[in-house]
């Protein structure tokens, strides 16, 4: 019935329709919490195919991809046809391949807009252009997402500070340009001294939003305590661009007065920075998977606890894939037909998946049938549960390690130990992990495998880990940005002899794992 509806609804009346919710977050609110999730997807599905048809049309070198694939678009006639036959774009296929021009709808660049950057794997930064007129629909959909998570619409004043790395990176850019359209914004970038006299200056009966990546956010709590009582201050935080522990986020809350909220959002520079939002349902939910092995193991296949998040699939159309190893990604559709670098069937080639809303609860409810009850428990409220798909996020499926908005690569490891040729002779296999201490503060890890015959020793682990620091300095921009102002980032190498078990364990894969991935924590700490 849902299909049949959607086919009949024309995609102009059903544009109006979203811009007539979005321009009222509590008439959108309300809707989304009655919506049909199998026809939000459906609606999703019909939109994906027509800026497909759009891009082939529009965009010379996405016309030009789909023809080396031998993709003609009068064979896409169905979700399943486009599913099934379109292939995946990134940025090695797609975005080296063709110009910005090439890219752009109708062959050149927008006379008003932005353009932002995210490193790549060599350090080279990869540029984004946007339209300007593509600010109103993420404008809505953020303002949306603000309203619904931080309760702004009931007499909430928000001073927001913005702490992420300045530069032309995508979120900091983003994050001010959209919320000083929402609330009244502050940018302090990475200074922990300003934001602490922006607080005293400002007092204590505003409300603050602080953003900002994890790491910054967790050493502006615990170093700048002897300077500002937190919890004299109403705070809440928003943070992304890396995943936290379920732990982390009770830590931090402990730090500030009771009920603050602490909101992780999911984004890329190649898409938006909003892709998918933490909603309370979602942050229940992953505690559920927390307290409860057998859930958490049937949901995400593993004892490893992802983010999880909502969507709206109006925006963005998202389908699962399967890599190359096997590890579940998925590809997104941006659903923005005003887009100046349309993106189809893009794999950001993060480890995750896509889950309907019904598919999520139907699988929560085998293991907890009283699920909904535990919400409201704990705080929860049904009638502001809002139907949208859910995304689980690991990280990085390629080895990349996020710290603090950089992305570390393997390649990068693996050059800082070429850049010294002693020590590139000594050195046999090496794994990145992205590690938390007792206090939940995040570090950087290395582990080298010595070759055979080669004894360990402190001057030799001093060698490596100023021979990486090195070359990430020099070869990582964000890296680079990122360090100055967190020192805890440094790479701390351990040593270990040939073939030892955290490597032997994998001669019989084909391809070396670089990525170390840590296993549950054990107890549940409040």
């Amino acid at each position: 019935m849902s299909n049949f509806f959607a086919k009949l609804v024309p995609l102009t009346v059903l544009e109006h329709f979203e811009h007539f919710l979005l321009n009222n977050p509590s008439r959108a609110a309300k809707f989304l919490n009655h919506a049909n999730p199998h026809l939000l997807e459906e609606f999703s599905g019909k939109k994906a195919l027509h800026i497909f048809q759009q891009a082939a049309k529009e965009s010379s070198g996405y016309h030009s991809f789909l023809q080396q694939y031998q993709i003609s678009t009068k064979n896409i006639h169905t979700l399943e046809d486009f599913n099934r036959l379109v292939p995946a774009t990134d940025k090695a296929n797609y975005i080296k391949q063709f110009s910005f021009e090439q890219r752009c709808r109708q062959g050149h660049l927008p006379k008003t807009g932005n353009i932002d950057e995210s490193g790549g794997t060599s350090g080279k930064a990869t540029n984004w252009i946007h339209d300007f007129k593509e600010e109103d629909l993420l404008f809505k959909a953020v303002n949306f997402e603000y309203n619904y998570i931080f309760d702004s619409g009931k007499n909430k004043d928000y001073l927001v500070i913005s702490a992420w790395s300045t530069g032309p990176w995508a979120t900091g850019i983003k994050f001010c340009e959209l919320m000083e359209r929402i609330a009244l914004v502050k940018n302090t970038a990475t200074d922990p001294r300003d934001i602490i006299d922006t607080l005293k200056m400002f007092g204590t009966e505003k409300h603050y939003l602080i953003g900002g990546y994890p790491p910054f956010l967790k050493n502006l709590i615990d170093d700048c305590s002897d300077q500002i009582n937190w919890k004299d201050y109403k705070i809440d935080l928003i943070t992304g661009g890396e995943g936290v522990p379920i732990e982390w986020v009770y830590y931090m809350q402990k730090k500030l007065l009771p009920g603050a909220k602490i909101v992780s959002s999911y984004g890329a520079s190649d898409i938006d920075i909003g892709v998918g939002f933490e909603t309370p349902f979602c942050f229940f939910l992953r505690e559920l998977a927390f307290e409860n092995e057998k859930l958490r193991k049937e949901l995400f296949g593993r004892d490893e606890l992802p983010m999880l998040f909502q969507y709206n699939p109006l925006v963005h159309y998202i389908h699962n894939i399967t890599n190359e190893q096997g590890q579940p990604e998925f590809e997104i559709t941006l659903l923005d037909r005003n887009a100046a670098l349309p993106k189809v069937k893009y794999a950001l080639h993060d480890e995750g998946k896509k889950f309907g809303y019904v598919e999520m609860t139907d699988l929560i409810f085998k293991h907890c049938p009283l699920f909904l009850d535990e919400f409201e428990k704990r705080g929860g409220k049904l009638s502001e549960v809002l139907h949208l798909p859910f995304l689980t996020i690991f990280g990085r499926s390629d080895g990349t390690l996020s710290f603090d908005g950089a992305n570390v690569f393997p390649n990068q490891i693996e050059g800082g130990i070429l850049r010294d040729k002693r020590l590139s002779k000594l050195i046999n296999r090496f794994k990145m992990e992205k590690r938390y201490d007792k206090k939940h503060t995040v570090e950087f890890h290395v582990h080298l495998e010595l070759k055979k015959g080669v004894k360990s020793s402190e001057t030799l682990k001093k060698k490596a880990e100023k021979s990486i620091l090195e070359e990430l300095l020099q070869v990582d921009p964000d890296y680079r940005e990122s360090y100055q102002h967190n020192r805890k980032l440094f790479p701390r190498v351990s040593l270990y002899k040939f073939e030892h078990p955290l490597f032997k364990q994998d001669d019989a894969k084909c391809k070396n794992i670089y990525m170390m991935k840590n296993k549950m924590a054990t107890g549940k700490e409040k």
